[in-house]
């Protein structure tokens, strides 16, 4: 005799509903536990870092810029900054890094909700107070700034202060208004003038005039000229 061929058991329809549910339930709650964690970044490889947050370790991720199309931004975060990790899927290895909140390692550098602050890690400082409407960079010693500008800059303000140890300007400079020079003043490659519309002289100096050379008047020498006599006793004529 052939052996009883045994039916399939039957399993009731709210059983698999509930083996079903009980598999996506898990599911879902892994999704939910890695979709969205906080972390903080451990090591940087281009423009890629990797971030750690409690027992998990990325790969190399990309992090979340202000902008990345025809505008674009590069700021690389730092080594213990604190980070967002959002993980489509829940998968870690599709995760990014969110940037942007403060930690113990990176405090706010002010607490004044008048003011924005960007502060680099060499100390640099750029700071707007909007109540004050004051702009504040601050560079560390050693910094320079180089503005380049194909066409021309322009700056347009009611009062311009300079204060430095030298000024060096490699251009033709044309001053369309008055000038007044406190300090020495001197010139290397001669220097040339006319009177103003006011029709006055030239040029007017209250003082001494110290020439090593010659003075040129009306086309005549001052060091090398000569006088026709006028008689003894007489006046001389005027240079000739």
């Amino acid at each position: 005799m052939y052996p009883r061929r045994e039916q399939p058991r039957r399993v009731d329809s709210r059983v698999r509903a509930r083996h079903h549910w009980g598999m996506n339930s898990n599911e879902s709650t892994r999704q939910f536990l890695n979709g969205i964690r906080k972390g903080t970044v451990i090591g940087l490889s281009g423009a890629l870092c990797r971030v750690e947050s409690g027992d998990l370790t990325t790969d190399w991720i990309q992090w979340f810029v202000p902008c990345a199309g025809e505008t674009i931004e590069w700021l690389a975060p730092s080594i213990g900054e604190g980070v967002m990790l959002l993980c489509p899927s829940g998968d870690p290895a599709q995760a990014v890094a969110l940037r942007g909140f403060y930690t113990e390692d990176f405090e706010s550098p002010s607490l004044d909700p008048n003011k924005h602050i960007r502060r680099y890690r060499d100390g640099a400082l750029v700071e707007y107070d909007f109540a004050a409407h004051i702009l504040n960079v601050d560079l560390p010693a050693g910094a320079t700034v180089n503005v380049t500008a194909p066409d021309a800059v322009n700056i347009n303000t009611k009062t311009a202060n300079v204060k430095a140890d030298k000024v060096t300007l490699d251009a033709d400079v044309e001053v369309t208004r008055s000038m007044v020079v406190k300090g020495p003043f001197s010139f290397e490659n001669g220097v040339s003038g006319k009177a103003g519309q006011s029709g006055g002289p030239a040029m007017v100096i209250s003082g001494t005039v110290a020439v090593s050379d010659d003075v040129i008047a009306g086309g005549k020498s001052g060091a090398h000229h000569s006088h026709m006599e006028q008689g003894d006793g007489k006046p001389v004529s005027e240079p000739i």
